[in-house]
């Protein structure tokens, strides 16, 4: 299993050998594909960092996300924009990144359903940062946050370790990534439906090659109850307890604000874990302080 952090992502974006001249910035974006142009298209330097105005960020042939503004800034950011031949491999001590105005964005044979779809939308802004200190291998992925002001907001952060003056293959390397500490906070108003169901009963769908995606839903809901059933009170209060078993059956439409914090006395080694879904829940609790508070609206 790979573990998507930010600094792959911005090492994904370098390219491969030498572009024209210009600036980091430009060579950086105009050599990538994973970033186009839209109406009123920009990049510009900024100190230890690079901002992209009026973007789509394409995630496939037919739909893509387009953004407004992005900035992204890190520890001696441009020595990783030169050239792949002359990057340096380890890890920045910090990084920081945030997109704003994040539409969701068809690319349809169909001019009608690309507008329907993109003026029913209301806008989103994205943030995160990181910091690492090499001498430890300590990784603590800070604060990632998505926000609509109509939909709700979500917001990530985890503690990981990795080994001593790690560099950035070791994000891509099996068993070399654990972690140590997560904590989620979700304000659903129908974020959750409109982001997270989507893609995981297309992941559901893919481990399992079901057609029906509410079978795959119903069947995750229910060996997570089961999972849940079974933890000691040494893992889990019963407060906790409670209030997880009731989001976990309020899927797929939870309400309110739910808040949890998962603590590993063993370290969870990110590149073993089974993406089948018994066997992910099992593993990813079996080693885990819990604590879980949910209110719904």
């Amino acid at each position: 299993m790979r573990f998507p952090l930010l600094l792959s992502l911005l090492a994904s974006l370098v390219p491969a050998a030498a572009v024209a001249a210009g600036t980091p910035c430009t060579d950086l974006i105009e050599s990538s594909e994973i970033i186009q142009h839209a109406d009123g298209f920009a990049i510009s330097d900024l100190h230890d960092g690079c901002a992209v105005t009026n973007g789509l960020f394409k995630s496939g042939s037919r739909m893509g996300w387009t953004f407004e503004r992005a900035e992204f800034k890190g520890d001696g950011l441009a020595d990783f924009l030169k050239p792949m031949a002359s990057k340096p491999d380890h890890l920045p001590n910090w990084g920081r990144f945030s997109v704003e105005g994040v539409r969701f964005t068809p690319m349809l044979d169909s001019a009608m359903a690309n507008y329907i779809t993109t003026v029913q939308q209301w806008p989103m802004d994205m943030s995160g940062s990181f910091r690492f200190d090499p001498k430890d291998g300590y990784l603590d992925i800070q604060e990632l946050q998505l926000t609509n002001l109509r939909l709700g907001k979500a917001s990530f952060s985890a503690e990981l370790s990795l080994p001593k003056n790690a560099g950035i293959p070791a994000l891509t390397q099996d068993g070399t990534v654990s972690l140590t500490h997560l904590r989620f906070r979700l304000d659903n108003m129908g974020l959750f439906e409109g982001m997270a169901i989507p893609s995981l009963a297309a992941f559901l769908q893919q481990m399992s090659g079901s057609d029906d995606p509410a079978q795959g839903i119903n069947q995750l809901r229910d060996t997570t109850v089961t999972a849940l059933q079974a933890l000691p009170d040494s893992q889990i209060d019963a407060a906790s307890k409670k209030a997880l078993l009731r989001f976990v059956q309020d899927r797929p439409h939870p309400t309110g604000f739910f808040a949890l914090d998962l603590a590993f006395d063993k370290p969870l080694k990110i590149g073993t874990l089974d993406f089948n879904g018994a066997q992910l829940a099992q593993t990813a609790l079996a080693s885990a302080k819990i604590s879980v508070s949910y209110k719904a609206r």
